[in-house]
Protein backbone atom coordinates (compact mmCIF):
# COMPACT_ATOMS: atom_id res chain seq x y z
CA UNK A 1 0.00 0.00 0.00
CA UNK A 2 2.84 2.24 0.66
CA UNK A 3 3.71 2.22 -2.89
CA UNK A 4 0.43 2.54 -4.09
CA UNK A 5 -0.21 6.17 -2.03
CA UNK A 6 3.31 7.54 -2.91
CA UNK A 7 2.37 6.81 -6.72
CA UNK A 8 -1.24 8.55 -6.16
CA UNK A 9 0.44 11.40 -4.59
CA UNK A 10 2.87 12.08 -6.92
CA UNK A 11 0.29 11.36 -10.00
CA UNK A 12 -1.96 13.91 -8.64
CA UNK A 13 0.88 16.58 -9.54
CA UNK A 14 1.34 15.77 -12.78
CA UNK A 15 -1.93 18.61 -13.87
CA UNK A 16 0.22 21.31 -11.83
CA UNK A 17 3.27 20.35 -12.69
CA UNK A 18 2.32 19.95 -16.42
CA UNK A 19 1.33 24.02 -16.50
CA UNK A 20 4.16 24.73 -14.55
CA UNK A 21 6.49 22.60 -17.06
CA UNK A 22 5.31 23.11 -20.25
CA UNK A 23 2.18 25.50 -21.00
CA UNK A 24 3.65 28.74 -18.86
CA UNK A 25 7.50 28.87 -20.40
CA UNK A 26 6.13 28.41 -23.73
CA UNK A 27 3.39 30.61 -23.39
CA UNK A 28 0.26 28.60 -24.92
CA UNK A 29 -3.43 27.66 -24.01
CA UNK A 30 -4.63 24.65 -22.69
CA UNK A 31 -6.87 23.21 -25.49
CA UNK A 32 -9.40 20.31 -26.43
CA UNK A 33 -6.58 17.76 -26.18
CA UNK A 34 -4.85 18.98 -22.98
CA UNK A 35 -7.93 18.79 -21.42
CA UNK A 36 -9.07 15.20 -22.32
CA UNK A 37 -5.37 13.78 -21.88
CA UNK A 38 -5.31 15.50 -18.23
CA UNK A 39 -8.56 14.46 -17.64
CA UNK A 40 -8.57 10.99 -18.67
CA UNK A 41 -5.80 10.96 -16.30
CA UNK A 42 -7.75 12.61 -13.03
CA UNK A 43 -10.35 9.83 -13.54
CA UNK A 44 -7.95 7.02 -13.06
CA UNK A 45 -6.25 8.80 -10.46
CA UNK A 46 -9.84 9.24 -8.64
CA UNK A 47 -10.62 6.14 -9.45
CA UNK A 48 -7.24 4.38 -8.07
CA UNK A 49 -8.52 6.39 -5.04
CA UNK A 50 -11.70 5.19 -4.46
CA UNK A 51 -9.97 1.51 -4.72
CA UNK A 52 -7.42 2.60 -1.92
CA UNK A 53 -10.35 3.61 0.22
CA UNK A 54 -12.03 -0.01 -0.41
CA UNK A 55 -9.05 -1.90 0.00
CA UNK A 56 -8.13 -0.60 3.64
CA UNK A 57 -11.78 -0.95 4.59
CA UNK A 58 -11.51 -4.65 3.74
CA UNK A 59 -14.60 -3.73 1.18
CA UNK A 60 -13.83 -5.82 -1.99
CA UNK A 61 -17.43 -6.55 -3.89
CA UNK A 62 -16.48 -3.19 -6.26
CA UNK A 63 -12.90 -3.68 -6.96
CA UNK A 64 -13.11 -5.78 -10.10
CA UNK A 65 -15.23 -2.84 -11.68
CA UNK A 66 -13.05 0.07 -10.46
CA UNK A 67 -9.85 -1.71 -11.72
CA UNK A 68 -11.83 -1.86 -15.14
CA UNK A 69 -12.42 1.74 -15.36
CA UNK A 70 -8.62 2.43 -14.35
CA UNK A 71 -7.89 0.00 -17.23
CA UNK A 72 -9.97 1.62 -19.99
CA UNK A 73 -8.77 5.20 -19.05
CA UNK A 74 -5.08 3.94 -19.58
CA UNK A 75 -6.16 2.12 -22.74
CA UNK A 76 -7.80 5.97 -23.99
CA UNK A 77 -4.79 7.60 -23.26
CA UNK A 78 -2.30 5.43 -24.71
CA UNK A 79 -4.01 5.29 -27.85
CA UNK A 80 -4.71 9.65 -27.32
CA UNK A 81 -0.96 9.65 -27.05
CA UNK A 82 0.24 7.12 -29.66
CA UNK A 83 -0.23 9.43 -32.75
CA UNK A 84 -2.26 11.89 -34.23
CA UNK A 85 -3.16 13.33 -30.90
CA UNK A 86 -5.24 16.38 -31.61
CA UNK A 87 -7.66 14.00 -34.14
CA UNK A 88 -8.37 11.53 -31.90
CA UNK A 89 -8.64 13.63 -28.38
CA UNK A 90 -11.12 15.71 -30.12
CA UNK A 91 -13.11 12.60 -31.39
CA UNK A 92 -13.42 11.87 -27.83
CA UNK A 93 -14.18 15.32 -26.95
CA UNK A 94 -17.42 15.07 -29.34
CA UNK A 95 -18.56 11.63 -28.22
CA UNK A 96 -18.98 12.98 -24.93
CA UNK A 97 -20.70 15.88 -25.92
CA UNK A 98 -23.05 13.60 -27.63
CA UNK A 99 -23.61 11.71 -24.72
CA UNK A 100 -24.33 14.66 -22.39
CA UNK A 101 -26.98 15.63 -25.15
CA UNK A 102 -28.22 11.74 -24.73
CA UNK A 103 -28.57 12.47 -21.01
CA UNK A 104 -30.46 15.90 -20.80
CA UNK A 105 -33.13 14.37 -23.71
CA UNK A 106 -33.64 10.96 -21.43
CA UNK A 107 -34.26 13.16 -18.57
CA UNK A 108 -36.05 15.80 -20.09
CA UNK A 109 -38.67 14.37 -22.03
CA UNK A 110 -41.72 13.93 -21.76
CA UNK A 111 -42.23 10.03 -20.66
CA UNK A 112 -43.12 7.78 -18.38
CA UNK A 113 -39.05 7.17 -18.08
CA UNK A 114 -37.69 10.66 -17.79
CA UNK A 115 -40.79 11.48 -15.42
CA UNK A 116 -39.55 8.55 -13.21
CA UNK A 117 -36.27 9.97 -13.20
CA UNK A 118 -36.67 13.30 -12.45
CA UNK A 119 -39.18 11.59 -9.75
CA UNK A 120 -35.97 9.80 -8.37
CA UNK A 121 -34.06 12.64 -8.92
CA UNK A 122 -36.44 14.81 -6.96
CA UNK A 123 -36.05 17.80 -9.79
CA UNK A 124 -38.72 19.50 -12.03
CA UNK A 125 -37.89 19.95 -15.89
CA UNK A 126 -36.79 23.33 -15.32
CA UNK A 127 -34.23 22.23 -12.62
CA UNK A 128 -32.77 19.59 -14.56
CA UNK A 129 -32.09 21.86 -17.11
CA UNK A 130 -30.30 24.39 -14.77
CA UNK A 131 -28.25 21.78 -13.31
CA UNK A 132 -26.98 20.56 -16.67
CA UNK A 133 -26.30 24.40 -17.63
CA UNK A 134 -29.19 23.19 -20.84
CA UNK A 135 -29.23 26.99 -21.70
CA UNK A 136 -26.12 25.95 -24.00
CA UNK A 137 -27.53 23.04 -25.46
CA UNK A 138 -29.97 24.64 -27.83
CA UNK A 139 -31.08 22.93 -30.93
CA UNK A 140 -28.32 24.82 -33.07
CA UNK A 141 -25.88 23.23 -30.62
CA UNK A 142 -26.53 19.81 -30.64
CA UNK A 143 -26.99 20.05 -34.39
CA UNK A 144 -23.58 20.95 -34.13
CA UNK A 145 -22.13 18.54 -32.55
CA UNK A 146 -23.97 15.78 -34.39
CA UNK A 147 -22.43 16.91 -38.01
CA UNK A 148 -18.94 17.58 -36.77
CA UNK A 149 -18.89 13.93 -34.99
CA UNK A 150 -19.94 12.57 -38.97
CA UNK A 151 -18.38 15.07 -40.78
CA UNK A 152 -14.40 15.69 -39.13
CA UNK A 153 -14.54 12.21 -37.92
CA UNK A 154 -16.39 10.03 -40.39
CA UNK A 155 -18.63 8.29 -37.87
CA UNK A 156 -21.93 6.53 -40.00
CA UNK A 157 -23.99 6.85 -36.80
CA UNK A 158 -23.74 8.68 -33.31
CA UNK A 159 -23.11 5.38 -31.55
CA UNK A 160 -20.43 4.47 -32.95
CA UNK A 161 -17.41 4.33 -30.68
CA UNK A 162 -15.08 7.01 -30.98
CA UNK A 163 -11.81 5.51 -31.65
CA UNK A 164 -13.24 3.34 -34.44
CA UNK A 165 -11.70 5.80 -36.73
CA UNK A 166 -11.09 3.78 -39.28
CA UNK A 167 -13.87 1.72 -39.63
CA UNK A 168 -12.52 -1.27 -38.56
CA UNK A 169 -11.98 -0.65 -34.16
CA UNK A 170 -15.44 -1.33 -33.73
CA UNK A 171 -14.76 -2.77 -29.62
CA UNK A 172 -12.03 -2.13 -26.55
CA UNK A 173 -11.31 -5.64 -27.51
CA UNK A 174 -9.78 -4.68 -30.96
CA UNK A 175 -8.26 -1.46 -29.47
CA UNK A 176 -6.36 -2.63 -27.16
CA UNK A 177 -5.28 -5.40 -30.12
CA UNK A 178 -4.19 -2.81 -32.42
CA UNK A 179 -2.32 -1.35 -28.92
CA UNK A 180 -0.84 -4.14 -27.69
CA UNK A 181 -2.50 -4.73 -24.77
CA UNK A 182 -4.74 -8.06 -25.56
CA UNK A 183 -3.36 -9.74 -22.52
CA UNK A 184 -3.97 -7.08 -20.43
CA UNK A 185 -7.62 -7.00 -21.77
CA UNK A 186 -7.84 -10.68 -21.32
CA UNK A 187 -6.74 -10.45 -17.69
CA UNK A 188 -8.79 -7.58 -17.15
CA UNK A 189 -11.57 -6.98 -19.10
CA UNK A 190 -12.69 -9.67 -20.69
CA UNK A 191 -13.15 -11.58 -16.68
CA UNK A 192 -13.96 -8.33 -14.71
CA UNK A 193 -16.56 -7.69 -17.13
CA UNK A 194 -17.96 -11.17 -16.08
CA UNK A 195 -18.54 -9.75 -12.68
CA UNK A 196 -19.61 -5.94 -13.58
CA UNK A 197 -22.91 -7.74 -15.22
CA UNK A 198 -23.76 -10.01 -12.58
CA UNK A 199 -22.72 -13.21 -14.56
CA UNK A 200 -20.74 -14.68 -12.12
CA UNK A 201 -22.73 -14.38 -9.01
CA UNK A 202 -23.17 -18.07 -9.39
CA UNK A 203 -19.37 -18.71 -8.41
CA UNK A 204 -20.12 -17.39 -4.66
CA UNK A 205 -21.85 -20.35 -3.95
CA UNK A 206 -20.99 -24.26 -3.62
CA UNK A 207 -24.34 -26.09 -5.15
CA UNK A 208 -24.39 -29.72 -4.13
CA UNK A 209 -27.48 -31.78 -3.78
CA UNK A 210 -29.73 -30.73 -1.26
CA UNK A 211 -27.25 -28.01 -0.18
CA UNK A 212 -26.16 -24.36 -0.92
CA UNK A 213 -23.43 -22.98 0.35
CA UNK A 214 -22.32 -19.16 0.40
CA UNK A 215 -18.56 -19.05 -0.25
CA UNK A 216 -16.35 -16.13 1.04
CA UNK A 217 -14.45 -15.28 -2.71
CA UNK A 218 -10.45 -14.75 -1.58
CA UNK A 219 -9.24 -11.40 -3.40
CA UNK A 220 -5.56 -10.63 -3.74
CA UNK A 221 -5.11 -6.78 -2.40
CA UNK A 222 -1.64 -6.86 -3.86
CA UNK A 223 -3.13 -7.44 -7.33
CA UNK A 224 -5.36 -4.48 -7.61
CA UNK A 225 -2.82 -2.31 -5.85
CA UNK A 226 -0.18 -3.32 -8.48
CA UNK A 227 -2.13 -3.15 -11.23
CA UNK A 228 -3.62 -0.17 -10.51
CA UNK A 229 -0.21 1.35 -9.61
CA UNK A 230 1.02 0.27 -13.07
CA UNK A 231 -1.48 1.90 -15.22
CA UNK A 232 -1.33 5.25 -13.66
CA UNK A 233 3.13 5.05 -13.64
CA UNK A 234 2.66 4.10 -17.59
CA UNK A 235 -0.25 6.98 -17.67
CA UNK A 236 2.24 9.70 -16.08
CA UNK A 237 5.01 8.45 -18.27
CA UNK A 238 3.46 8.55 -21.43
CA UNK A 239 2.06 12.46 -20.45
CA UNK A 240 5.22 13.76 -19.34
CA UNK A 241 6.63 12.33 -22.64
CA UNK A 242 4.30 13.74 -24.59
CA UNK A 243 4.77 17.37 -23.03
CA UNK A 244 8.52 16.40 -23.13
CA UNK A 245 9.11 17.01 -19.23
CA UNK A 246 12.09 13.99 -19.05
CA UNK A 247 13.41 15.87 -16.02
CA UNK A 248 9.64 15.73 -14.50
CA UNK A 249 9.77 11.75 -15.97
CA UNK A 250 12.48 10.73 -13.90
CA UNK A 251 11.73 12.64 -10.84
CA UNK A 252 8.68 10.53 -11.08
CA UNK A 253 9.98 7.28 -11.54
CA UNK A 254 12.65 7.91 -8.99
CA UNK A 255 9.91 8.94 -6.18
CA UNK A 256 8.35 5.68 -6.60
CA UNK A 257 11.00 3.23 -6.90
CA UNK A 258 12.38 4.76 -3.65
CA UNK A 259 9.21 4.28 -1.43
CA UNK A 260 9.31 1.01 -3.36
CA UNK A 261 12.36 -0.30 -2.09
CA UNK A 262 12.19 1.77 1.27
Amino acid sequence: MKTFNRVIIESEKVFEKVIDGYFKPKGIKVDISDVVILGLLENLINHSKSMKILLENNHYASLDTILRVIFENFVFIKYILDKDTEYRSKSYFYSTKIKEIKLLNMITEDSLEGSEVRKFLELKKDEVKEKLKAETMDENYKTNIYETYSRDFGMSHPNQKWYNLDGKTKSLKLLCEKLGLTIDFNLIYSILSIETHGKDAIRNFSIEEDRVDLINMVKNKELYLSMSAMYIMESVGLIYSHYDLKRLLKTFNTMVAINHFR
